[in-house]
């Protein structure tokens, strides 16, 4: 007995039963595109997800980790590569660039963002600050002699909603680094980086002392219960932009006529004013 009279004699519906019956436009269909397959050579096919699936695969599992994490090595050297509540960090060249979005940020949560983009021996301290330097970097210890950091304020609340401050860093920073970040500070506690006095908060909000006698100025202060002490900035030997500030002057040094550069505070009930040198004025000896 074939193979052919076997399955026959083990069908319970035969071809000469259908015999004359209609068929459905479906089932014709059907019959078609069967027919076509074994017509066709069979073919080795290969299972692979597209990059759209595998991205947005990859995207799915970083949000259910509470963090959006991208691997660089996907999108080249520019773009985003990290993003949390706290801080973006975006890929550009040979440099991160990371957008602070959290004034009062866990240190843990910002090294964590570090270990994310290969910066393993980074750590974060934070600084109590005034509420105008909340997150900018106020310090950048590292062993690294080529790594560098730089501030990009111009792009913070355009490339970020909600950015506070942003700077950059080298991606392949060797060895340990620390970053030091401004805090919110306490009620009364003192701050760890001076602030400018007359800005919004602080003890001589709307005030301007700049460029006035420092006599006056020193009038203005005491009217608010608020003690004066003097630094003298003294330019730069070199004639070069900026200057060199001589602390903890005693008021016998200060000519009543000289004026105010700026003045500062602590948040400690001290207004520090800085004093730019009439014509004719020597620095000390030494200094």
């Amino acid at each position: 007995m074939n193979h052919d009279q076997l399955f026959k004699n083990r069908a319970r519906v035969l071809d000469a039963d259908l015999a004359g019956r209609a068929s459905a436009a479906g089932a014709d269909a059907l019959l078609a595109e069967i027919v076509r397959l074994e017509q066709e050579p069979a073919r080795r096919r290969r299972l692979w997800p597209s990059p759209r699936r595998a991205v947005l695969g990859l995207a799915t599992a970083a949000v259910l980790t509470g963090a959006f994490v991208i691997v660089p090595s996907l999108f080249g050297e520019s773009g985003q590569v990290y993003a949390s509540q706290a801080v973006t960090i975006d890929r550009d060249g040979d440099l991160y660039a990371f957008y602070i979005t959290d004034g009062d940020p866990d240190p843990g949560e910002l090294e964590k963002a570090f270990r994310k983009v290969g910066l393993n021996e980074v750590t974060v301290e934070l600084i109590p600050v005034s509420p105008r330097e909340l997150g900018r970097v106020i310090g950048f210890d590292k062993t690294d002699p080529d790594a560098r950091m730089s501030s990009t304020l111009s792009d913070c609340g355009v490339r970020v909603e909600g950015c506070l401050s942003a700077f950059r860093v080298t991606a392949g920073i060797k060895g340990p680094a620390t970053f030091r970040l401004g805090r919110p500070a306490k009620p009364g506690e003192k701050y760890g980086f001076p602030a400018d006095a007359s800005a919004s908060g602080e003890a001589l909000a709307g005030v301007q002392l700049q460029g006035r006698p420092v006599a006056e100025a020193a009038r203005v202060v005491r009217e608010r219960n608020l003690k004066v002490v003097y630094e003298l900035d003294w330019p730069l030997r070199d004639g070069g932009v900026g200057s060199r500030s001589e602390t903890d002057v005693p008021a016998s040094r200060i000519d009543p006529a000289w004026k105010v550069a700026t003045a500062e505070t602590y948040n400690d009930g001290v207004i520090i004013l800085h004093v730019e040198p009439g014509a004719g004025a020597t620095p000390p000896p030494g200094f």
